[in-house]
């Protein structure tokens, strides 16, 4: 049997489909991420409206989640990570508080955000001290200074961060030096 033109133009087709089929497999890995981001935006959303209506603690887990399923880059990640912070410093859990802080201080980093991220980790210092824990306070404190001293920051960032850090409340200060090794 001798191939006709259809055949060969088949063959051809199932050839270039063969070869287009791991662009095609690319393109659907893709939906996760939108999914994801779409998920974190109506979380955002969902936070936002529970703020309204007073409900702090609920607000502040949905603004968590929303930043976990964002990607690292992503700078609503350290918004949420702070709006949450600041909603459980509101209803007296400083814990958390502190946690979502320095999570958001880390997030910030990871952007190479090192303003932000150095005016977190002295909010989360400030938080550490209420609880008493000195420790926490010098660890955090110490990151936040030694941001302050890198030479990637403008000399604007770095005296943002060192004004926070002197205005910080006495008691901060004095642990800050205290809990030095």
């Amino acid at each position: 049997m001798k191939p006709t033109l259809t055949s060969r133009l088949s063959i051809a087709g199932v050839l270039l489909a063969t070869l287009g089929l791991p662009a095609a497999a690319s393109a659907q890995y893709q939906l996760p991420t939108l999914t994801a981001s779409a998920r974190a935006d109506s979380l955002h959303d969902a936070a936002s409206a529970l703020v309204a209506a007073h409900r702090w603690g609920d607000a502040a887990q949905l603004h968590r989640r929303s930043a976990q399923l964002r990607d690292a880059e992503d700078p609503l990640a350290f918004r949420c990570l702070k709006d949450a912070a600041a909603l459980e410093y509101a209803t007296g859990d400083r814990t958390a508080a502190r946690k979502d802080m320095a999570a958001a201080a880390q997030q910030a980093l990871a952007r190479g955000d090192l303003k932000e991220a150095g005016l977190a980790y002295v909010d989360a210092a400030w938080i550490a001290q209420e609880q008493n824990n000195p420790r926490q306070v010098w660890e955090l404190g110490h990151r936040a200074e030694m941001l302050a001293d890198s030479p990637l920051l403008s000399a604007a960032d770095r005296a943002a961060i060192l004004h926070r850090i002197s205005r910080a409340p006495e008691g901060v200060q004095l642990a800050m030096l205290k809990a030095e090794p």
